[in-house]
């Protein structure tokens, strides 16, 4: 073999490697981000990688709140607080394929485990309906505390957990019987609510306490107290579970928590008025809505700071991450 081979021969493989690691990082980091814009009644599409706005898509319901995806991220649910409804929008056709409505000011909407089921929260009628996704059509209306913002299931799709900013509680319903089994007083204006990956904490934001619980699952009791910012409010936890962030719109901050230890690592200036937070698929990034500012500002994890403002619609709000 002579070396002038050799040499072809190692640059092709090294150029081989070099590609195919790239289109691995590419895909490794390749993620849509979808922003709830209120003000403008519209849905922004961010190219998580480039960090840009590749379509902006007009919603025929009023002020999009909180909003979320199917599991195979094929269908964007948008809970609208001021046309009282759920849309649903198929996003390989961009067309909005259902319309339906819930309770007054459906505040948050989640998908049940199983898929069958989308739970959403209404502030105005102190309700969650229940709706069935093969019919989109309500098959119950389960009546909870004042001022229900949202809802996370257990993994196993065994209990659901309501948090209510009125009441300050949360409440523990049965998906099987549709009753409240519990109620846990939490604090005054809870709103962000999280659940672990292994279903054995969740986690709620008090604005009116700057202060983030966790509640065990299995006591069902107050296991934690962690004082954060000013009007704490949005919640993430990230894929791996080992890091909590939650806005605090008081202060325009975010704060970092660890997990396990139940401290807060960092507190990271972001945005003005941040509200709803989300971490990338791959853990390594945040994004926040920024209210008064029309941006979603992105944190690298890692380096505990703001590396990116994208430009959005008015008013922007809910956010969710896919594929």
């Amino acid at each position: 073999m002579s070396r002038e081979y050799s040499r072809r021969r190692i640059a092709s493989t090294m150029a081989a490697f070099v590609l195919g690691w790239t289109a691995l990082a590419q895909a490794a980091f390749a993620a849509t981000i979808y922003v709830g814009n209120q003000g403008s009644n519209s849905i922004s599409v961010i190219d998580a990688a480039t960090r840009r706005v590749v379509e902006t898509i007009p919603l025929s319901t009023t002020n999009p709140h909180n909003l979320t995806l199917s599991a195979d991220g094929k269908t964007l649910y948008v809970a609208n607080v001021g046309s009282h409804n759920v849309l649903v929008l198929d996003l390989a056709s961009r067309k909005e394929v259902a319309s339906i409505p819930a309770g007054t000011k459906t505040h948050g909407v989640t998908v049940s485990p199983d898929g069958r089921f989308l739970y959403t929260a209404n502030v105005g009628s102190n309700t969650v309906s229940v709706i069935e996704l093969a019919g989109y059509r309500v098959v119950d209306t389960i009546e909870v505390g004042k001022k229900p913002m949202l809802i996370v299931f257990t993994p196993d799709g065994g209990r659901a957990y309501v948090s209510n900013g009125g009441s300050a509680d949360v409440m523990v319903v049965d998906p099987v019987t549709r009753k409240v089994l519990t109620s846990i007083f939490a604090g005054k204006d809870v709103m962000g609510t999280v659940i672990t990956p292994d279903g054995k904490e969740v986690w709620v934001s008090e604005g009116g306490e700057n202060m983030v619980s966790v509640i065990d699952v299995a006591s069902n009791k107050i296991a934690h107290e962690i004082s954060v910012g000013a009007d704490a409010h949005g919640l993430a936890v990230s894929p791996d579970g080992r890091l909590v962030a939650v806005t605090n719109r008081g202060e325009n901050t975010l704060s970092l928590i660890n997990a396990g230890s139940h401290l807060v690592m960092d507190t990271i200036p972001v945005g003005r008025r941040p509200d709803i937070v989300v971490f990338s698929p791959d853990g390594t990034e945040l994004y926040v809505t920024s209210r008064d500012t029309g941006t979603v500002e992105v944190i690298d994890v890692a380096a505990k700071k703001v590396v990116a403002s994208i430009a959005v619609g008015k008013d922007p709000h809910g956010i969710t991450v896919g594929p």
